[in-house]
């Protein structure tokens, strides 16, 4: 019967106790109690949990036979001494904020906070085994031109000669371009390699971003009423952006040439699947 409750959890994950004592009853005639159908699934160590989505083509056979070629390619290039060069932007906004807290049994955990968003300030970094080798923030879209741009600014400041740099990115729409620097005469050598789609865990930069995002969670709620009070002979919107932007550089060195290593480090325990050709979870 146990196992019959864990099929139907692995089967939907999102079902209640509810419905799945329901499911019970109607399919074996055995009537379990939802405090009963919890006790043996904690039996068998199944919690609740947040819901991650999976997008139903992520596992599909041609990203992973995709996933299997990057890795391949990442591997060769390690082997072969070149530094790699991961990047990826993100965006941060006033919304921005711890999502729990504390308060009374029975009472709700409220607190204050912006009556909207604000606009997106984009962070664009680049990081590789030693560290943050280049990053920008900047207000506004950040298109393809916009990204190129950016690029051919990091390798300028990647010491490395360029036959010796790999440049890993993901299929966002802002990266359409980047293989045409690959032709340009400054940047002879460099090569651009790109991620299977939904392949996020193989981007250890987005471990970094997280490292940040979470400093200025931490600042942001302990300086919420600077956040509220403008600033004199600027606007609200104009302001707002300034406290964005400060917190910002402010949480930047959070990302630290031992974290950039082991981020780097950790994605590598993907690589074995990849090959393999096993499925890819989402969140790790």
């Amino acid at each position: 019967m146990i196992d019959t409750l864990v099929g139907y959890v692995e089967a939907s994950p999102q079902l209640t106790l509810k419905e799945i004592a329901n499911k019970l009853r109607e399919e074996t005639g055995v009537q379990l109690s939802t405090n009963t159908v919890h006790k043996h699934l904690s039996g068998r160590m199944y919690t609740v949990k947040k819901v991650l989505p999976e997008p139903v083509t992520m596992n599909s056979a041609t990203n992973k036979d995709r996933r299997a070629t990057f890795v391949r390619k990442v591997m060769e290039a390690t082997g072969a001494g070149k530094t790699i060069l991961y990047m990826d932007e993100t965006n941060v906004n006033l919304f921005l904020r711890r999502s729990e807290g504390r308060s009374r049994r029975g009472q709700r955990c409220c607190v204050k906070v912006a009556t909207g968003k604000g606009d997106n300030i984009h962070v664009i970094g680049a990081i590789s085994q030693t560290g943050m080798v280049y990053w920008e923030r900047r207000r506004g879209s950040f298109r393809k031109e916009d990204c190129c741009e950016w690029l051919r600014r990091a390798l300028r400041h990647c010491p490395e000669p360029m036959e010796n740099v790999v440049v890993v990115c993901d299929n966002a729409p802002a990266h359409t371009d980047l293989e045409a620097i690959q032709a340009e005469p400054e940047f002879e050598g460099v090569q651009v390699l790109r991620t299977a789609p939904y392949s996020a865990p193989l981007n250890p930069i987005e471990e970094c971003w997280s490292a940040m995002k979470a400093a200025m969670k931490n600042s942001m709620t302990a300086s919420f009423q600077e956040m509220m009070t403008p600033e004199t002979g600027i606007s609200q919107t104009e302001h707002r952006l300034r406290y964005l932007e400060r917190n910002i550089d402010a949480a930047m060195p959070r990302i630290t040439p031992i974290m950039c290593m082991h981020a780097c480090n950790h994605v590598q325990r993907h690589f074995a699947g990849c090959l393999a050709r096993m499925d890819l979870a989402m969140g790790v």
